[in-house]
């Protein structure tokens, strides 16, 4: 029986926060950018879940243990009024001066990569979360399905970039194909991938 799958609206963006932060706690881009802070993990992703809501898209389980946000073609790049209004400040004030100046360095190349990468139309992976206690049973797959199925749709690709090489296995699984690997700002690695779409039977 497949998965149930919610799109989120600002109602679940609390639910959906917890479960990305749990499963980011330990996620080598914020250990770079605030390597003391552990409540990091929740601003980001509180910042990202809000802004996709708004501007773009987040689904989640009906238990919301799983969330995938995205950026749909049209959506443009994360925007810095956006993101303001999302939660940047509350998130640049956890970071501190040196840990926002490198997530900015950071954003920067990965806007670059992405143009480079994907040109055209595309659905870009924001975040894809499921909390610790419920993997390994299928829930990534299962939010992803929407977006997928949209991108297929349409005829666009979809990309993600990752900074944690042991998501690299997981995301090809799920279809994406691996792009491009460099060291990036921060001493970084990061990788980056492309679904392509799949044409519908």
């Amino acid at each position: 029986m497949p998965v149930p799958v919610d799109r989120l609206t600002a109602a679940d963006v609390p639910a959906a926060t917890r479960t990305l932060a749990a499963a980011f706690a330990d996620y080598p881009l914020l250990r770079a950018v605030a390597p003391h802070n552990p409540l990091s993990a929740e601003a980001f992703c509180g910042m990202l879940v809000r802004y996709c809501v708004t501007a773009g898209a987040a689904d989640a389980t009906a238990d919301r243990a799983a969330v995938a946000c995205w950026l749909p073609p049209g959506c443009g790049a994360l925007s810095p009024l956006g993101l303001a209004r999302s939660g940047a400040l509350a998130l640049a004030a956890e970071l501190g001066l040196s840990g926002t100046v490198l997530l900015l360095r950071l954003a920067h190349q990965f806007e670059r990569l992405e143009r480079r990468h994907v040109p055209g139309p595309h659905w870009y992976l924001v975040l894809l979360g499921v909390e610790p206690a419920s993997q390994r049973r299928g829930l990534a797959r299962a939010v992803l399905r929407p977006g997928f199925d949209a991108a297929d749709r349409a005829g666009q690709p979809c990309y993600l970039e990752t900074q944690d090489g042991a998501d690299v296995p997981i995301y090809q699984r799920l279809g994406f194909e691996l792009v491009g690997h460099r060291r990036v700002a921060g001493g970084l690695w990061n990788w980056e991938m492309r679904r392509d779409p799949r044409d519908r039977v």
